[in-house]
């Protein structure tokens, strides 16, 4: 397996050692090496301007044709050579030209094929998009698409174009690649209701998000440290620790107390709570 390819010999040689400084890439998911659906682990070769780079990372999901920043460091396996490791990563909406092309014709799309997707963004451009999701049926004037075919593409554009948004909106509040993929799968288009309305439904619901990352998305949209909901989801928080600490139960004082020192809410405006729940 060639790993890195396109690259001068003083790039080679800058990173040929085991432990790299982290750097940051841009490119298109070219190919899927490798997969494990158990646990995400993910091969691919990513396309960017050094030329075809072997990632390595653990992804919830991933689709050939999507365009990735990745950030990582390049490390060397004893077998496959130079590898880049991924420690975060972020989807990227396509926009220009060669990054529409590449999306359309890597595969994701069924039925459209590297060479249909040149003829499709050779006669609509910039307005690819927009004619696949606003005219559909004007597909059907390039050779090769008939009007079924044309309603099914944009069938397709439309559910890949509503996770990529859900995700790259999710980013915004720190969420990582693969736990945006989780969150969208569990609340699909309802993900924005959700988070703008009680985002420590999260915690609750999708595993992998705690009451901190939930915490730290609701003081980014503006929700009050004394809201209902933050309340409510600091007692389940702090019951939780307690039995991951061992304990079977707490005193009312207890509960009282730590909920207060992690919320940063006075007692009294808890007690009310604990009759509600």
């Amino acid at each position: 397996m060639q790993c890195l390819f396109a690259l001068s010999e003083d790039q080679r040689s800058r990173r040929c050692g085991e432990k790299h400084m982290s750097e940051t890439v841009t490119g298109y998911i070219d190919h899927v090496i490798f997969r494990n659906e158990d646990n995400g682990y993910t091969v691919f070769h990513l396309n960017n301007s050094d030329g075809e780079v072997t990632c390595v990372g653990n992804f919830h999901f991933i689709e050939e044709g999507e365009l990735l920043r990745l950030t990582g460091g390049y490390t060397t396996h004893k077998m496959y050579g130079l590898q880049f490791a991924v420690e975060e990563s972020e989807v990227c909406e396509p926009e220009d030209l060669i990054s529409i092309e590449r999306y359309l014709g890597s595969g994701a799309i069924k039925g459209i094929g590297a060479a249909l997707a040149g003829k499709i963004v050779k006669k609509f451009k910039e307005n690819t998009f927009r004619i696949i999701e606003e005219e559909p049926e004007r597909l059907a004037e390039i050779k090769g698409i008939s009007e079924r075919k044309a309603r099914e593409i944009a069938s397709q554009v439309e559910e890949k174009k509503d996770m990529r948004q859900a995700m790259i909106y999710l980013q915004k509040f720190g969420i990582s690649t693969t736990l945006a993929a989780k969150i969208y799968q569990h609340y699909g288009r309802n993900v924005y209701r959700t988070i703008e309305e009680n985002p420590y439904q999260l915690a609750d619901h999708v595993p992998g998000v705690g009451f901190k990352t939930a915490d730290e998305i609701a003081a980014k949209i503006g929700i009050h440290a004394d809201s209902d909901f933050r309340i409510r989801s600091g007692i389940f928080y702090t019951l939780q620790q307690s039995v991951n600490d061992g304990h079977i139960y707490l005193y009312q004082e207890v509960l009282l107390r730590e909920t207060s020192e992690l919320l940063g809410v006075q007692i009294q405006d808890m007690e009310q709570y604990l009759m509600d729940l």
